[in-house]
């Protein structure tokens, strides 16, 4: 998506990902995660959900969810918004997928207080790659550019799912 494209389209694309996480969190599906795929012109693609709790499978994760059902594999040019940081296995994906831009909501502080913490495998494959990973804020890498695009309704999909009784987590 190019950059002159307004603000408010972002804003109204990750709007749509923290929706869909909404839906399948309350729906017990998943945890607090959704994702919206953007195509080059800023038309939304896909919106879609965790759905590790329904399906039983812990790679459904939001945004491997939407990038398999932008049934591309090529994404260069497309935009990806993430309710959260991702995860070590869905920025492979994003790579893999070649997405272009990744706006998240919520930090990785935020994430592991609402049960995600992923410092373990961050410190694995730190040991397997020989480098001490952690999670950055902004990234500019050579073919993919993450930034942050806070909202509060995002902070507020962590504050339903940390008030849940019966949440589970994993």
């Amino acid at each position: 998506m190019s950059a002159s494209l307004n603000m408010n389209i972002h804003e109204e694309h990750m709007r749509r990902a923290v929706e869909a996480a909404f839906e399948g969190m309350r729906a017990r599906r998943g945890g607090p995660f959704g994702a919206a795929l953007a195509d080059p012109s800023g038309e939304l693609v896909v919106a879609a959900h965790n759905e590790v709790l329904g399906t039983r499978d812990c790679t459904m994760h939001a945004e491997v969810v939407a990038l398999r059902r932008a049934g591309r594999l090529d994404l260069r040019g497309y935009t990806l918004y993430a309710t959260g940081f991702p995860c070590v296995m869905c920025l492979g994906a994003i790579l893999w997928a070649r997405v272009s831009v990744l706006y998240y909501c919520n930090d990785y502080a935020m994430t592991a207080r609402a049960g995600f913490d992923d410092a373990a495998f961050l410190e694995d494959v730190g040991r397997v790659f020989h480098c001490s990973p952690s999670p950055a804020g902004e990234v500019e890498l050579p073919n993919l550019s993450i930034r942050r695009l806070f909202l509060p309704e995002g902070a507020a999909l962590y504050e339903e799912w940390n008030s849940m009784q019966d949440r589970e987590l994993y």
